[in-house]
């Protein structure tokens, strides 16, 4: 059997292979993640496991009929072809929760970076500028409001982290009803009274139809002047277009953002050279511990659908109850 790795963001796949190699799966890793170029490898494949290249209908029709198995490294599942595979008995499976400290640990740096001006004085100091002066103004974290954008496991484990910082925490999320207390303490509000109120906002919901571009000019206006923006979700969820015009107007004061919607962000992003903008490449789920954990999760599910069984962590269960 042959399973084709569309892409990765380690040095190599021998933990993957080292849990596939008992019932003789070869891994192919495709050379780049055009769509041309997986759906000539997806043919005779047996199961795909992908990251964040664009497992589309094309790819996924180009394995059939030895296709078993979809698996995501990972979380989010917008690039892949779920309903597609759905529909011609494919199961779909992924690895929700491997990296949620990671995640939750990487936001909150973020944070403590943007309130302390890390960045900033960083850049100062190396250009020879030993100036307080170059980044204020500094206010305490203490007593500041966090609003969490989603609030699923993620950022259950931010609340958790921010607390201790003295931070007031707030959430907004399609299973919590605004004016009640959610888990930690955290006090459940409507979207906008999170924008209107909020110090730090830090995004933690799925891409989907209705959170695209969620994070507008106007709920940009509707964030405090001195407010910061942080995004460690899905770069989709924020109209990047709207939050440079808000960053170059001053109507919100900074951003951190480890997800784009294009990553990396071409020649001439206007974010890129924001110096109240923090950037970090994708990078809130890795960790050596997290990798591991990753990379056997997903290849155990990925051998339970090649040994005819369901995977632990299906996304589609529905595969199967039509005709099967």
């Amino acid at each position: 059997m042959r399973v084709l790795v569309t892409d990765y963001a380690w040095g190599d796949l021998s933990v993957e292979q080292n849990v596939l190699e008992g019932i003789g799966v070869e891994l192919v890793a495709a050379p780049d993640g055009s769509e041309a170029t997986l759906a000539r490898l997806a043919v005779g494949a047996s199961g795909i496991m992908t990251c964040w290249a664009q497992t589309t209908r094309r790819v996924i029709e180009a394995a059939l009929p030895d296709l078993k198995v979809v698996t995501r490294y990972g979380v989010g599942l917008d690039n892949i072809d779920v309903a597609y595979a759905t529909a011609r008995k494919i199961p779909v499976a992924y690895v929700p929760d491997y990296c949620m400290s990671d995640v939750a640990e990487h936001a909150m740096a973020l944070l403590l970076a943007l309130s302390r001006k890390v960045a900033g004085f960083d850049r100062s100091v190396r250009g020879d500028v030993w100036d307080i002066q170059a980044c204020l103004p500094l206010n305490r974290l203490t007593g500041r409001t966090l609003g969490l954008i989603g609030f699923g496991r993620i950022a259950r484990e931010v609340a958790a982290r921010a607390a201790p910082f003295g931070l007031r925490v707030i959430a907004t999320a399609p299973s919590l009803e605004p004016g009640t207390t959610a888990s930690g303490g955290v006090e459940a509000v409507t979207l906008d009274a999170l924008l209107d109120t909020s110090d730090y906002v830090s995004i933690h919901c799925p891409s989907t139809k209705a959170t695209k571009g969620l994070i507008d000019a106007g709920a940009l206006h509707r964030m405090k002047p001195t407010a910061c923006l942080i995004n460690t979700s899905r770069g989709d969820i924020v109209d990047e277009t709207a939050l440079a015009d808000a960053l170059d107007a001053g109507v919100i004061a900074g951003a951190a953002l480890d997800v784009r919607v294009e990553e990396p962000p071409g020649d001439g992003d206007r974010l890129i050279g924001m110096p109240q903008v923090i950037h970090t490449p994708h990078a809130a789920f890795y960790s050596t511990e997290s990798l591991i954990e990753l990379r056997e999760r997903a290849a155990t599910e990925t051998r339970r659908a090649l040994q005819g069984e369901d995977p632990e962590n299906l996304v589609n269960p529905e595969y199967r109850r039509e005709g099967g």
